[in-house]
């Protein structure tokens, strides 16, 4: 049995965040897993993990079946295969994570 933190993390850290997203109402992962026939009967996605590195793209899933039991299935598959899987998908990343939560001001620029 494999053991891993569900975390997003890189080599140096320099900028951390978050992400949100929302499912398209068709054709979203859970489907398309299905379609490959990687999403049995009764198993559900319970994570989703991507990894970029210059020229090397990585998506894993991580299923629960019926008894709780997780599993990790790595999905070929391109960014832009995956991002049409999501109706909308947003990324915030700050300088070590300092704006983070926070409650931001700032100034209007007038061009």
């Amino acid at each position: 049995m494999e053991k891993d933190t569900f975390k997003a993390h890189t080599q140096y850290g320099d900028l951390k965040g978050s992400v949100s997203a929302d499912r398209t109402d068709q054709n979203n992962f859970s489907d398309l897993l299905r379609e490959r026939d990687v999403l049995k009967g009764g198993e559900i996605v319970k994570g989703i993990t991507f990894y970029n590195e210059g020229h090397y793209f990585s998506v894993s899933a991580f299923i629960e079946n019926e008894q709780g039991e997780l599993r990790k299935e790595r999905v070929a598959m391109s960014l832009e295969e995956l991002f049409k899987t999501f109706k909308r998908f947003s990324v915030t990343l700050s300088r070590g994570g300092e704006l983070e939560g926070q409650e931001i001001h700032f100034v209007d620029v007038q061009q």
